[in-house]
């Protein structure tokens, strides 16, 4: 235990000590793009060190990434709107392509989000048996191609750290999956690069209609009203949300998540859920809404309907799952129509509620995804007919699924109840204060997915953490949580407090982001 902390405070430390503000916006190091070197330096390192030192530099690159996530979120001014940290290369000047790196109050959250996940991940991956060191550089690699996506502001290095994140999950569930872990993997991959081939040709599209030569998305969006025509985003608009939508399993493309998630090994579903597919949101917000303002005022109101499609279908058929993480899988493609439905508000409350719900999936996915994997690693089933009355032998790890469980339902007080409450108030005054009629049928609809939600969590937490012990081995065999497997669970849980307790910061952070683009585009008038 005290190896493990000191593995943790170590770099926690150096990484406080390196980085420090010394101008708006400058740095002794370039903070944005030492997290995308970290975790790949992480990964380069365990390639030539010993196969048990794996899991260690795992932790302890996690650790410094984390560092860094809570000193950007503790150095950014959430008084400037814009982007900050600023890192600007020219590469391929005649195209138009530069390493441009940035950060917003959006973003920002983002980035801290995938630190906490990917030291949460690092944790719970700790006693993988299996080829190690293949396993932590994928893993670690995936993290850096997530961190660069949620950084760039070049279209091009977008699109490039997206596809570099998309590969090693491919890896990471065909190999160290479960079930149906190949067909699993090469579905959730099939899906993923068709969305990304959507993204590639609106980018395309984008950037040869425009006239600016550049994929700068700064200023393509300073050009969006002027450059390009009505008829071109309405017509290039739903396919680029579309082909966002897909990574957050916007319904009827969401077929591949369930399948994904119920073979990843645990820390992939944590990455998946918890970072990867947060992705898809975010960049309808970061790219199509404010490159296609236009196309977004024509289309949101009728892309709601599928967004609360997910919401709804997703609850229903969680009600109806067998396995244990498949109820879990379910429950992240309706939240993630929750999220997908605040941006079709676009309204400011809505597009915030959008922004703090990513946050939030990302965090209480990842913990309720790490506490599957540990129940099915002790009990060795996931099937609820076989599960039951684990909290005698289980207490801590019960307790701290009822908290994941009560995050999920949106109790308030926790970070769930903020961006869902956030979502639905905009729904209202986009339907009710004179905006797009077809929210004042939306907006009571997706209410009733909170309610699916709360009744398939509390019938998860009666079944397999209630009642009478169903199989006798259990209570010889299963034992509690271990200090490794508690800590990162544990830990998002203290994050989601932190989100639902006290909201104001992250809030702000948010909308230094959503007000500005909500002048950009206008909102439905």
């Amino acid at each position: 235990m005290f190896s493990v902390l000191a593995t943790i405070l170590a770099p926690l430390a150096i990484s406080f000590n390196l980085i420090h503000p010394v101008a708006q916006g400058a740095n002794l190091l370039p903070l944005l793009s030492t997290m995308i070197i970290v975790p790949v330096i992480a990964a380069l390192l365990i390639l030539i060190s010993p196969e048990q030192w794996s899991k260690w530099i795992s932790l302890a690159a996690a650790s410094f990434e984390l560092g860094l996530g809570i000193k950007l979120f503790l150095i950014f001014d959430r008084v400037a709107s814009g982007f900050q940290f600023v890192e600007d290369i020219s590469w391929l000047k005649n195209l138009g392509i530069s390493y441009i790196l940035g950060v917003d109050g959006m973003s920002a959250l983002m980035v801290l989000l995938v630190t906490c996940v990917y030291f949460a991940g690092a944790l719970i991956s700790w006693n993988i048996s299996m080829r190690k060191k293949e396993y932590f550089v994928y893993f670690s690699l995936l993290v850096g191609g997530v961190a660069g996506a949620y950084e760039s502001l070049d279209l091009f290095f977008f699109f490039l750290f997206y596809e570099f994140a998309v590969l090693p999950m491919y890896l990471l569930v065909g190999i160290w999956g479960t079930g149906r872990k190949e067909y699993a993997a090469m579905k959730l991959t099939v899906y993923l690069l068709a969305g990304s081939a959507f993204m590639l040709v609106g980018f395309l599209a984008i950037y040869f209609t425009s006239n600016v030569h550049t994929f700068d998305i700064r200023a393509l969006s300073d050009v969006a009203t002027t450059g390009l025509s009505p008829s071109f985003q309405n017509t290039w608009f739903p396919l680029l949300f579309v082909g966002f939508g897909v990574i957050s399993a916007l319904f009827p493309f969401h077929t591949w998540s369930p399948d994904g998630y119920g073979s990843a090994p645990t820390a992939a579903s944590m990455l998946h859920a918890g970072v990867l597919k947060s992705l898809g949101g975010y960049s309808i917000i970061r790219v199509a809404l404010p490159l296609l303002p236009d196309g977004a005022k024509t289309w949101l109101p009728y892309l709601a309907i599928l967004a609360l499609i997910n919401m709804l279908y997703a609850a229903i058929v969680a009600l109806k799952q067998k396995d244990f993480k498949y109820v879990i899988a379910y429950s992240s493609v309706s939240h993630c129509g929750t999220i997908l439905f605040g941006i079709c508000t676009l309204e400011a409350a809505g597009l915030n509620g959008a922004v703090i719900q990513t946050f939030s999936h990302g965090i209480v996915a990842a913990m309720t995804f790490a506490l599957v994997g540990t129940v099915y690693g002790k009990a060795h089933t996931r099937e609820l007919a076989k599960l039951g009355g684990l909290a005698a032998c289980m207490p801590v790890l019960g307790a701290l699924f009822v908290a994941a469980a009560m995050a999920n339902v949106g109790l308030p007080g926790l970070s769930g109840f903020v961006g869902e409450f956030l979502v639905f108030l905009g729904s209202y005054r986009s339907g009710f204060h004179g905006g797009f009629p077809i929210f004042q049928a939306l907006f009571p609809i997706g209410v009733v997915a909170i309610v699916l939600t709360a009744i398939y969590y509390l019938r998860l937490v009666q079944i397999v953490f209630f009642g009478g012990i169903k199989d006798p081995h259990f209570k010889e065999e299963v034992k509690d949580g271990s200090f490794v497997e508690i800590l990162p669970i544990a830990f998002l849980l203290i994050v989601s407090l932190a989100v639902g307790l006290y909201p104001k910061p992250f809030v702000d952070m948010s909308n230094l982001s959503i007000a500005p683009l909500i002048d950009h585009i206008g909102g439905f008038k």
